[in-house]
């Protein structure tokens, strides 16, 4: 089994990480705030000091963290995993980013004889804690098909997309997907209702026909009742803004994309953000005509 190390213990790290150790791999593990690893730790895992303590006693190092700003710091920062990294080790970043800093974090690993691998993915914390999720690769083929067992524990639908910063693209073509699939659902109940249509059962009725998707299955409902799970919706915006980046550099029009993101622009300009991603219900809820 695997000496692995993981950083980035939020919804979707930490179970991932869980199934790595229930895999039987020794996996080590690093927080900013300890109280994230204790669950792991009682199960096995062991807690380094920092990144770099961390990347020198792993074979390949995980990443599962927030933002593009993030990855540079853990790894490159002060005592970071790049400090650590001896000639082989490998980074497996899971962090949606943009492809280029992916591609200078690839190119300066590179240069010290280590490797890195972009490999996000979609599912959510659910999928993680299952295993099913999907993950998206980039980089070479040696360095993927080294990273694919290990990504097997907690992933169902592997694909290689291509060289580093290719699974940041397609990652950003399924957060795109999302976006405009969540902005249809809340958009299209919320028509339903005031037509006299019971959302809850227009739910029921598209299961199975084009218009199902993963969105229907696991938030329908919950939209049709004007509900939403709280979670961190800055992340989805953030997707989407990498996704206009991306489309502006390659002269690609989106702009079905573009309409998604300034709708959650506004969520985030009435401070509804927090919510998640699904609480874009609130922008069509609060129109709702008096005794609706």
């Amino acid at each position: 089994m695997a000496k692995l190390g993981w950083i980035g213990l939020g919804d979707m790290g930490a179970p991932m990480a869980g199934r790595l150790l229930a895999a039987g791999h020794a996996v080590g593990v690093w927080a900013r705030n300890p109280a994230r690893s204790s669950a792991l730790c009682a199960a096995g895992a062991e807690a380094a000091a920092s990144p770099r303590e961390l990347a020198e006693r792993s074979e390949a190092v995980f990443l599962c963290v927030t933002d593009g700003p993030a990855v540079d710091e853990i790894v490159f920062g002060a005592d970071g995993v790049a400090a650590g990294l001896t000639r082989g080790t490998l980074v497996i970043d899971h962090s949606t980013i943009d492809p280029p800093t992916t591609r200078r974090g690839g190119e300066r690993l590179h240069a010290q004889g280590a490797a890195w691998v972009d490999a996000p993915v979609s599912g959510g914390a659910a999928g993680a804690a299952a295993g099913t999720l999907a993950c998206f690769l980039g980089g070479s083929e040696a360095d993927v098909a080294r990273a694919r067992p290990w990504i097997a524990a907690y992933a169902e639908n592997i694909t290689h997309m291509g060289p580093s910063g290719a699974g940041q693209i397609a990652k950003s073509c399924n957060q795109a997907i999302v976006g405009a699939t969540i902005a249809m659902w809340v958009e299209t109940l919320a028509y339903a209702r005031r037509c006299g249509l019971d959302p809850a059962l227009l739910v029921d009725a598209l299961a199975g026909g084009w218009a199902d998707s993963a969105i229907r299955q696991a938030h329908g409902h919950a939209l049709a009742e004007g509900r939403f799970a709280p979670a961190r919706g800055n992340l989805l915006l953030k997707d989407l803004e990498i996704v206009g980046e991306l489309a502006r550099a390659s002269g690609s029009p989106m702009p079905v994309t573009a309409i998604v993101t300034t709708l959650y622009r506004l969520l985030a300009a009435q401070g509804h953000l927090s919510g998640g991603a699904t609480a874009l219900v609130q922008l069509y809820e609060a129109k709702r005509p008096s005794g609706d």
